[in-house]
């Protein structure tokens, strides 16, 4: 294969990466909102590529159960399930509890500037009420933890699951006591984990990820139409 294939096949993934990376991004912020119809012409229109990178991208997102490609009609942002939420979340729980045992186990403190940071940044997010960045810190603060735990393949599984979930985190991120209450675990778990006290932090992660609980029941309360019957 000569360089000039390689570099147009990098070009294509490339394309197909960042087309995917904006709408997920898009549907996690609501700005593509549950039961918008999606076509590869459109959207390859709005974002001037081929259809190939479109194509692709739309598959990456039915893969995460983002989208609903529907043969001869038009892709759909799919409404969230009750039920593939409370799975996702119970998939994370059971990952998220085995890092929290094995990075107590492996600490050596080395990341706890990267923690301080990620924290900071949050705090700022919480304490100037503008949170547009908050859920993407979040997902960075259970990276660093996948780090310290030396488990960075289980990032890929958690964020499938938080895949299923980030749109619901959006809606409850607009109440920045919300935003507090969750800043607020990731303080206690990193001392935990500082403190290498394991069933502390197990306890601790456990009681974080079960805030979704009420905030699924908020926002079916609220945002009826974004659900399955």
């Amino acid at each position: 294969m000569n360089t000039s294939d390689t570099d147009i096949k990098q070009v294509r993934r490339t394309t197909a990466d960042e087309l995917f990376d904006q709408l997920r991004i898009d549907i996690e912020k609501l700005r593509l909102r549950p039961g918008t119809k999606l076509s590869e012409a459109n959207v390859a229109q709005q974002y001037n590529v081929s259809r190939q990178p479109v194509r692709e991208a739309l598959i990456r997102l039915d893969n995460l159960q983002l989208v609903e490609i529907r043969p001869q009609k038009a892709t759909i942002v799919r409404r969230m399930s009750k039920s593939s939420i409370r799975q996702a979340r119970f998939v994370r729980l059971s990952v998220e509890l085995q890092i929290a045992r094995r990075a107590c186990a492996l600490y050596d403190g080395s990341l706890d500037e990267a923690f301080q940071q990620n924290l900071d940044m949050q705090s700022t997010c919480v304490e100037t009420g503008v949170l547009k960045d908050f859920n993407r810190l979040d997902k960075q603060f259970h990276e660093l933890l996948c780090e310290a735990a030396d488990c960075l393949d289980a990032i890929e599984i958690i964020d499938q699951c938080k895949a299923k979930v980030d749109r619901l985190c959006m809606l409850s991120l607009t109440d920045p006591a919300s935003a507090q209450s969750i800043l607020d675990d990731h303080f206690r778990i990193l001392d935990s984990l500082q403190e290498r006290d394991a069933e502390q932090l197990c306890l601790r992660t456990e009681h974080h990820l079960q805030r979704l609980d009420a905030t699924i029941d908020w926002v079916q309360e609220n945002h009826e139409d974004y659900f399955d019957a």
